[in-house]
């Protein structure tokens, strides 16, 4: 199990009541210094790395050597096993190029940060940037807002200040992540944050043609404050922010954002499962008005199973079962079903709130732990067969 610090709300309530002169900018700061975001590689919260990868489309100025997309698979540095370090462990995106990853399973929203983009920059300063948007179905794709206060344009090794930025992924130097929280999307129809399967990277094109998103609105929305409360220096630095986001430009060989890697925060559990466990052949008559029991199993990894789970941990008011997610109908109870020696949990779901209908092979519940963790199970299930051969709407 992962523990978490949600560690944005912090950050940002600590960085915005300094004076100005004690940072260049008001969001958090570069690696190293007080009020910083950076997520090591080697934090305990990173859980799990991007799987896989699509749409690889570089940009401009990119050699051969940098067009490896399974280079920002797994750990930084150390992506295709063979320890070339983070600085050449990379996939260059080149100018305005950009990167679909896949996670299996996928990220969700759940306490403080959900995932981490590693670029490979030598120093805190020299800090190559992209966008990022996520996606529940790989089609439909929402960008997070990316803020910079960064005022002019920079030469090709020209420096910056972390502080300048946010929700630009390439803002910490190499070994560091960049973490970005999926709350800030939460509510966009054309996503569901707790089914993230796919991450885009896109990169900033740093001679002033990528659009800043910077505004009032948008940076309250982030802090989670209303724009009354922002502090003055802040509002004056927004309102003096330009329209585009600049970054070192030009670039040559391995221009614009270097991918090395995505680290998992936040992720779905894949949990065991045994509907009608009294039933070895799991038969739900989808026609009757009885109760569904189901229990989910307690795992541990020290016992051979693939996940440490804790079932007697879950939040039962948060479960969603079969087809129209029905809720939890009793009082769960505790009970070791297996025989391994942990307690289980039982649960019991009606019928006709589950959408069960003839002709199913397996249902799905989902769930959260007290602890926010989210996660899902899956089970066979056998039901009649449909005279007319529709099942669902």
């Amino acid at each position: 199990m992962k523990m978490t610090v949600n560690r944005k709300s912090m950050v940002l309530v600590g960085s915005a009541l300094l004076p100005v002169a004690a940072m260049a900018g008001f969001f958090s700061g570069a690696v190293g210094v007080q009020y910083s975001n950076a997520v090591p590689a080697t934090s305990p919260e990173i859980i799990g790395w991007a799987t896989g990868y699509e749409s690889y489309q570089p940009g401009l100025e990119v050699d051969t050597t940098f067009r490896t997309p399974q280079k920002a698979l797994g750990l930084p540095g150390n992506s295709n096993g063979n320890n070339e370090g983070i600085a050449f462990d990379i996939v260059s995106l080149g100018r305005g190029g950009s990167i679909v990853m896949t996670f299996n399973p996928p990220i969700v929203d759940g306490a403080g940060f959900d995932f981490s983009v590693f670029e490979n920059s030598f120093s805190n300063t020299f800090l190559e940037l992209a966008k990022v948007a996520v996606s529940s179905d790989g089609v439909n794709f929402v960008q997070f807002p990316a803020f910079s206060t960064v005022a002019a344009p920079i030469s090709g090794f020209g420096a910056t200040d972390a502080s300048d930025l946010e929700q630009l992924a390439g803002k910490y130097r190499g070994g560091y992540g960049t973490p970005f929280n999926l709350s800030q999307l939460a509510g966009n129809p054309l996503i569901d944050v707790n089914n993230i399967g796919y991450v885009k990277l896109i990169d900033v094109v740093g001679d002033g043609s990528s659009v800043n998103d910077i505004s009032l609105q948008g940076v309250a929305d982030w802090i989670g404050m209303p724009v009354s409360q922002l502090p003055s220096f802040v509002v004056s630095a927004i309102n003096a922010a330009p329209a585009a986001i600049y970054d070192p430009y030009p670039t040559i060989s391995s221009a614009g954002f270097d991918l090395d890697a995505l680290g998992v925060m936040n992720q779905l559990l894949l949990v065991g499962m045994d509907v009608a466990p009294a039933d070895p052949t799991n038969t739900i008559d989808p026609d009757a008005t009885a109760v569904i029991p189901v229990v989910v199993l307690t795992t541990s990894v020290a016992a051979g199973d693939a996940l440490d789970f804790d079932a007697t941990q879950i939040d039962p008011a948060t479960l969603r079962f079969g087809y129209t997610e029905a809720a939890n109908a009793i009082i769960p109870v505790a009970t070791d079903v297996d025989g391994d020696g942990d307690d289980d949990m039982n649960f019991g779901f009606n019928t006709q709130d589950s959408g069960i209908a003839c002709e199913d092979t397996q249902t799905v519940l989902l769930g959260e732990t007290l602890g926010g963790e989210v996660f899902s199970a899956t089970d066979f299930i056998n039901t009649g067969e449909c005279d007319d051969g529709g099942c669902h709407p």
